[in-house]
């Protein structure tokens, strides 16, 4: 049975970077389950960014290489450092940034990016990016040593849960599930 718009819970993301400026988008709830909350944003949904030196932006969600946005999903684990991005027509399978553990309250998730980038790519190889701005926020005090412990901890963690697939299956089914639905843009 097909869930209406109207009846799927819309919340807002934001993604705070240290040390200022943050990227917020919403997106509808399509999944709550064991591992955490899925949020389906479509194509065309507005993605608002803040820079440390307080300019903002706009532009859509996902967007491809010639800027047209794309759906999307993101997994917000309950307690895992890392946020996991599903994105239609991606030149990867999963994009992860390692984070602070999301924190819900009301229609809003936060999380603070701690730099690391692990993805899985088409071919099958598992890449970190990123690792020189971890190290200099670590450096800088940015990033406090229980968090660069944590964070090299879940990036080890999610290379073999996304070697072996598992997490990749289940946001991909998520993914195209919400895609095929008709969604209005956020």
């Amino acid at each position: 049975m097909a869930v209406a718009a109207e009846d799927l819970d819309v919340v807002t993301i934001v993604k705070r970077k240290r040390p200022a400026g943050t990227r917020s988008w919403r997106g509808y709830v399509v999944a709550v389950d064991e591992r955490g909350a899925g949020v389906f944003t479509p194509a065309g949904s507005g993605h608002t960014g803040t820079d440390r030196d307080g300019p903002t932006s706009t532009c859509e969600v996902a967007q491809d290489a010639q800027g047209r946005g794309r759906d999307s999903i993101i997994l917000l684990p309950h307690a895992a450092w890392f946020v996991a991005h599903w994105v239609l027509g991606s030149e990867y399978v999963v994009h992860v940034d390692i984070a602070t553990p999301p924190r819900e309250s009301r229609d809003e998730w936060q999380f603070d990016d701690l730099e690391l980038d692990p993805l899985l790519r088409r071919d099958g190889s598992f890449v970190v990016d990123d690792e020189d701005e971890f190290a200099a926020a670590c450096a800088s005090g940015l990033i406090s040593e229980t968090e660069r412990e944590a964070a090299l901890l879940e990036v080890e963690s999610l290379r073999a849960d996304l070697i072996l697939g598992t997490l990749v299956v289940e946001g991909l089914d998520y993914l195209h599930a919400s895609a095929g639905r008709t969604l209005p843009k956020l």
